[in-house]
């Protein structure tokens, strides 16, 4: 049984979530409480120490991200809630974590809690602190991205990422240095996480650092050396958007 809380600070949002959660949810989730504000939710959290957390993004008094840096020990899980897709959704992409878009629906609610049960490990300190980072500044991008290996999760700079391959519903990610990482997200997701970052899909399967190539090779049907010493070919119907962008770095 999960211990929960709901800190949500508009009434019909709430209202719908308890629902959700008492109809459907009793023999996983223990309501505890539902507060409609930060101050309240840190209050409630420091009381109740849940196992579980459903998080409004943007509450009356603070966002989610100041909340959670108030939090001196975070050893619960959080789903975040929004009605919007905004900034913070990707702030919580790099991160990793959970999220619901409203109207949440009966099946989304299971799978998240369902993800909950299934994941022993509590939310990494670090991990809140990456995301209150990146859900900051609405304007800068993220430094940082977490991904899923099966050690656990791995925090690295979007920077020192050099290319992405695909490996069917995996991908291996290339950093600085040659570390390789298989990180069990489809390259797919990973391209649209990274949008924005200089990344740039060349082939089905490469996605490519734009920061990192060495140098472009006209020849055989056209290919970049990347800083890791690999070569990438360029597919033939993305050359010219490729060139395009090439020549503005």
């Amino acid at each position: 049984m999960l211990k929960t809380l709901l800190i949500e600070d508009n009434a019909d949002a709430a209202e719908k979530l308890q629902f959700l959660l008492t109809k459907y949810c009793a023999e996983t989730v223990e309501l505890l409480a539902c507060v409609n504000s930060g101050k309240a939710g840190i209050s409630a959290i420091a009381e109740h120490r849940p196992d579980l957390v459903f998080l409004d993004i943007e509450l009356g008094d603070m966002t989610a991200f100041e909340m959670l840096e108030r939090i001196d020990l975070i050893d619960f899980q959080v789903v975040f809630t929004t009605a919007h897709e905004n900034y913070a959704i990707k702030a919580i992409r790099y991160s990793a974590v959970d999220y619901l878009q409203k109207p949440i629906s009966r099946e989304e609610l299971l799978a998240a809690i369902t993800r909950a049960q299934n994941n022993p490990a509590r939310m990494l300190r670090e991990q809140v602190s990456q995301l209150a980072q990146n859900g900051k500044i609405k304007a800068a991008l993220p430094e940082k991205i977490a991904l899923t290996t099966a050690e656990g999760l791995v925090f690295k700079k979007i920077h020192d990422i050099v290319r992405c391959e695909s490996d069917r519903m995996y991908t291996i990610v290339t950093m600085l240095g040659g570390e390789k990482l298989m990180v069990s997200k489809p390259m797919g997701q990973l391209e649209e996480i990274l949008e924005g970052q200089n990344f740039y899909r060349v082939h089905n399967s490469h996605l490519i650092n734009m920061n990192h190539i060495r140098q472009f090779v006209r020849s055989e049907g056209g290919y970049v050396v990347m800083d890791d010493g690999a070569t990438v070919s360029v597919a033939r119907n993305r050359k010219d958007d490729f060139l395009e962008l090439f020549s503005k770095f």
